[in-house]
């Protein structure tokens, strides 16, 4: 399966400004205020590069609007709430991992079915009943027989992280390899600057995925891993990792079809009609991919 690239359509233009609104109302009820961010994220959509990925115009837009309302991190409080949340989900989820004959494929449907927790697009998130109905569903795309491949032979892992919150089921999976892989080193990649929910490293920290393996930033406050915005520390670390799990959407529109790896997989629920016309499936089924 060839995908293609993923750019910037025109209903990714009307989702980013939506998005743009649900961060102003995180931070005004001034209609005033409001009027002003869109009409500034229009102005920026007016004058756009053609081959921008979604994820760039919604980082971009994310930080013209912490400029104009002065504030910096418009997302921490739900960010703090669903990093409780999920914790508190971690009992259970260990319930099921137990249950699991498979504990690395059950971790997997449990990260993506993590990845329902993305406030910039979805405001209502019941993260139990997705649980229960991506187990109930499983893969639509499913490369894990491939996977396990690539991992058995693999010296070092890369996680390119999405969502705070998210990053507690990431931990579920992350541990399942480590119980097989011991000495599998595991780095955990999260954002240096606030971007919309993305995890920072106060998440790592705050959710225990620290434990899990060493935890790095990609050098910049931008969703997904954008190749010129990311620092070089970052690709440098992409480029040694023999295998490279990248959550989300976000991480999947800027990686695919920019960066050479023998082995990357893109783990999501695929949230919009874009995406999931890309990838070949329906929104909300969720993938799991080698891209490389």
């Amino acid at each position: 399966m060839v995908i293609k690239e993923m750019k910037a359509k025109p209903e990714c233009y009307i989702c980013s400004l939506q998005q743009a609104l649900s961060a102003t109302r995180r931070v005004t009820n001034d209609p005033e205020k409001e009027r002003k961010v869109i009409n500034k994220s229009l102005e920026y959509l007016l004058g756009l590069d053609p081959e921008i990925t979604p994820a760039e115009i919604s980082s971009d837009l994310f930080r013209l609007i912490c400029q104009e309302l002065e504030t910096h991190d418009p997302y921490r409080e739900e960010m703090d709430y669903y990093n409780r949340q999920a914790l508190e989900l971690y009992p259970k989820l260990q319930q099921v991992m137990a249950k699991s004959k498979d504990r690395i494929y059950t971790g997997l449907l449990l990260a993506v079915a993590g990845n329902q927790i993305a406030l910039g697009i979805i405001e209502e998130i019941d993260i139990e009943e997705t649980i229960a109905q991506v187990l109930e569903e499983g893969l639509r795309l499913n490369d894990y027989e491939e996977f396990r491949k690539d991992l058995a032979d693999a010296g070092s892992l890369l996680y390119l992280s999405d969502n705070a919150g998210e990053i507690v089921f990431d931990r579920i999976l992350l541990e399942e390899i480590k119980k097989v892989y011991p000495d599998l080193p595991v780095t955990i990649a999260v954002k240096k600057e606030p971007a919309v929910n993305d995890a920072l490293r106060v998440d790592a920290l705050q959710t225990g995925i620290d434990r899990v393996g060493e935890i790095i930033d990609t050098g910049c406050g931008d969703l997904g891993v954008p190749k010129t915005r990311c620092s070089e520390e970052f690709w440098e670390a992409f480029r040694r990792a023999d295998l490279v799990i990248a959550k989300g959407h976000a991480n999947f529109e800027t990686i695919e079809g920019e960066q050479e790896h023998p082995a990357v997989y893109a783990l999501l629920r695929a949230k919009c009609p874009v995406v999931a016309g890309i990838l070949g499936v329906e929104v909300f089924d969720s993938v799991f991919k080698k891209l490389s």
